[in-house]
């Protein structure tokens, strides 16, 4: 039979006058860490520089369509709004109808989307917005706030300035990856 010698359990240690705070580190772990900070402090300055450095220097990603040709696209949709013919292919001036605000707008919006997926830009999500607001003396505030990524994702904006009313229009392209 064997014979354990005296166990103490829960011992304190001896207090000092002075307050200590906790250990919460060995000495050996907290030796290994400042070991190993101080070997791989150069490496991830470096690093640091040459990531910040690429950031403000290159873009990232260089997009493979043509934001002048996406705004003459959108401009032609919505002059061809104006250009009404009767049933003898006579042309007809166009009114202002405020009550068809809502028919006109999204009749543009479908017209320019469908204009911008003819135009095969892959990886991209095609959305449009389309606003008319009449003119009564007043200015406009137009103000949008989205998540987009400013490497990927862009938008481009048609405003068409009539005598009596303005119709903005936005195309967001959302890349998808």
């Amino acid at each position: 039979m064997a014979n354990w010698g005296g166990v103490k359990i829960g011992t304190k240690q001896p207090q000092n006058n002075a307050k200590q705070a906790p250990m919460r580190f060995s000495d050996t772990l907290t030796a290994a860490l400042a070991n190993r900070k101080n070997k791989y402090k150069d490496v991830s300055k470096d690093l640091n520089n040459l990531i910040n450095r690429e950031e403000s220097e290159n873009e990232i990603f260089v997009a493979n369509y043509s934001i002048r040709k996406i705004k003459a696209t959108i401009a032609r949709v919505v002059k061809q709004q104006f250009i009404l013919r009767n049933e003898e292919g006579q042309p007809v001036k166009w009114v202002y109808d405020p009550e068809k605000n809502l028919e006109m707008s999204q009749t543009i919006a479908k017209a320019v989307k469908d204009r911008l997926r003819n135009l095969n830009l892959p990886r991209y999500r095609i959305v449009c917005f389309c606003s008319i607001v009449e003119k009564q003396l007043q200015g406009l505030h137009y103000k949008m706030k989205y998540i987009l990524d400013p490497y990927m994702d862009n938008y481009v904006q048609y405003v068409y300035d009539g005598a009596l009313f303005w119709i903005i229009t936005t195309a967001f392209l959302v890349h998808k990856d």
